[in-house]
């Protein structure tokens, strides 16, 4: 064997052995992340948008694997039986408890109870600023009174009215992120729930619809007590004022 082909032997050798390092390389990496990620978990992944307090049926969702070291059970749900069970209330049937968006991953947080409402009465969700409506006080079950803020334009004065008086709060959502359409800024919001009647129902929606701002007033547990005046505007305030400068003189 002359010096050249014991070169390319030589070479042969080398390469083999490389080829033989990358394969066993790749090998122990992979067995490296299969540990680390080690088995999958299904979770449920929305498929299309879901409106507040929308029933959650098989159509808007599909199965995703995730590795199990990215599953937590007391968070995620892995079937629409789980979303029934994760519910307070045993046999109720599971609802969105806010807005959702397709693509996110189902979450226990993410559902409540359909609601159980009475002839007659209507159950209905508002956006409130979470720090001037909210302040973390206002929970489930509290007592409040509702008040809307509107601002003056060409044929009324600026006026804060209160729309409903001692109402009880369903559920409080979860926060999240509202546009402002005057500022364009980020506001912090929440997901309010009400039983209301339909009377009650109508003027609240028009209240959020309208009004520049909603804010919520907890009431006492020893009662409401006498609410006064259902309005305050700049017109009264004015004519207040002036009145007094009429005693003075």
């Amino acid at each position: 064997m002359n010096p050249r082909q014991r070169r390319g032997v030589l070479l042969m050798i080398i390469a083999a052995f490389g080829a033989v390092t990358v394969f066993f390389t790749v090998v122990s990496y992979v067995n490296t992340l299969n540990s680390e990620m080690g088995t999958y978990r299904t979770v449920l992944r929305l498929t299309q948008d879901v409106d507040p307090y929308q029933p959650i049926t098989a159509e808007m969702v599909e199965s995703q694997e995730v590795p199990a070291r990215f599953f937590d059970e007391e968070t995620f749900l892995s079937s629409l039986e789980d979303a029934n069970e994760a519910l307070a209330n045993p046999g109720s049937r599971a609802v969105s408890a806010t807005f959702l968006q397709a693509g996110t991953l189902l979450q226990k947080s993410m559902v409540v109870p359909a609601p159980a409402l009475e002839t007659g009465e209507r159950e209905i969700a508002i956006m409130v600023n979470a720090e001037t409506g909210v302040a973390g006080k206002v929970a489930r079950q509290s007592r409040v009174d509702i008040y809307a803020s509107f601002q003056p334009n060409d044929s009324s004065d600026a006026c804060t009215i209160r729309v409903l008086t001692d109402v009880e709060v369903l559920e409080i959502g979860d926060i999240g992120a509202q546009v402002d359409a005057q500022t364009g800024g980020t506001n912090s919001v929440v997901p309010v729930t009400f039983k209301l009647t339909t009377e009650q129902a109508l003027e609240l929606s028009y209240a959020e619809a309208f009004a520049t701002k909603l804010r919520l007033a907890l009431i006492s547990a020893e009662g409401s007590g006498n609410p006064g005046e259902a309005r305050f505007c700049a017109e009264d305030q004015l004519a207040a004022a002036l009145s007094g400068q009429g005693g003075g003189n």
